[in-house]
C-alpha cells in the first residue's frame, strides 16, 4: 500500500458527518500518516422530503454516495448500516463495520411523558412503518403521522409543537448529543429496531486492495459478523 491520500464520502446531514468523523478518527489512529479527505453528498432521500419514507427507493439514502464510489470520486463510503439496500451494489463491498451504538428506539417529547402517558389523540411522528405499527400496538388511541428530515430537524419539530412526540433511534440521538430530549427508551422486544441499527458500514470497491487493506484495520470482525447475521435473520422473518 503506497497511496497516502484517502477520500471518504458521506451524506450531508449533521449525523452522517459526525459518523464519518468517527471512521476518519479510527483510520488516522491506525495510519497516522494517512491524509483523509471527506466529501459530502445529497442522497435522493434527502431531497424528497414530501415523499413518505416507505415509498422511497431502497437506495434512497445511499444512491449518490455509492454512485460516487463506483465512479471513483471517492475511495470509501460511510453509511448507517440500516440505510443500505438488501441487494449489494455490484462492485462494492462492506469492508468494515467498526462501531455500533445503542440499537434501541427512543421517544422524544417536549414534555416529560412516556408513551403510556401521552393523552389520547396525541400526534406521534415516525418515518417508519415498523415504528408506527409498534406504537399503535401499544397505544391504538394515538395518531401516527409521517415525519421526515435529519434527526436534529425532527427533534426540533417536536420541540416546536408540530408533533407531541416522535420515535427515533437512540444511536443517532446519542451521537448528536440530543439524549436530553428522550423521555423513554424501549426494550428490544417492545419496540424492535431495524436490523443493523446503530452500526456503521464502510464500503469500498471490491477491486481496490489499498482501500480493502486500510478498512480491514478498523473492521470489528465479531461485530461485522453479528450484524450480518442479524440482517439475514431479519430478512428471513420478513419473507416467512
Amino acid at each position: 500500500m503506497t497511496r497516502r491520500h484517502f477520500t471518504v464520502g458521506t451524506r450531508r446531514s449533521k449525523l452522517a458527518l459526525h459518523q464519518t468523523g468517527i471512521v476518519v478518527d479510527l483510520l488516522t489512529a491506525a495510519h497516522p500518516d494517512l491524509d483523509v479527505e471527506v466529501r459530502d453528498y445529497e442522497a435522493s432521500g434527502d431531497t424528497m422530503l414530501d415523499v413518505p419514507a416507505p415509498q422511497l427507493a431502497a437506495d434512497a439514502f445511499t444512491d449518490a454516495i455509492e454512485r460516487a464510489l463506483v465512479d471513483g470520486e471517492i475511495d470509501a463510503a460511510v453509511h448507517s448500516y440500516k440505510d443500505l439496500p438488501i441487494d449489494a451494489t455490484p462492485g462494492l463491498v462492506i469492508a468494515a463495520v467498526p462501531v455500533r451504538a445503542d440499537p434501541r428506539e427512543a421517544l422524544v417529547c417536549a414534555r416529560p411523558l412516556k408513551l403510556s402517558e401521552l393523552p389520547a389523540g396525541s400526534i406521534v411522528g415516525t418515518s417508519s412503518d415498523r415504528r408506527a405499527a409498534a406504537v399503535l400496538a401499544l397505544r391504538p388511541d394515538l395518531e401516527v403521522r409521517p415525519i421526515r428530515g435529519a434527526v436534529d430537524a425532527r427533534v426540533a419539530m417536536v420541540l416546536a409543537g408540530e408533533y407531541d412526540a416522535a420515535l427515533l433511534a437512540v444511536a443517532g440521538l446519542d451521537r448528536l448529543g440530543l439524549l436530553d430530549h428522550v423521555t423513554e427508551i424501549f426494550d428490544l422486544v417492545t419496540m424492535p429496531p431495524a436490523g443493523g441499527q446503530g452500526a456503521l458500514a464502510v464500503q469500498c470497491r471490491a477491486d481496490d486492495p489499498f482501500a480493502l487493506g486500510l478498512l480491514a484495520d478498523i473492521n470489528d470482525v465479531a461485530l461485522h459478523n453479528a450484524v450480518d447475521a442479524e440482517l439475514r435473520a431479519s430478512l428471513r422473518s420478513a419473507t416467512q
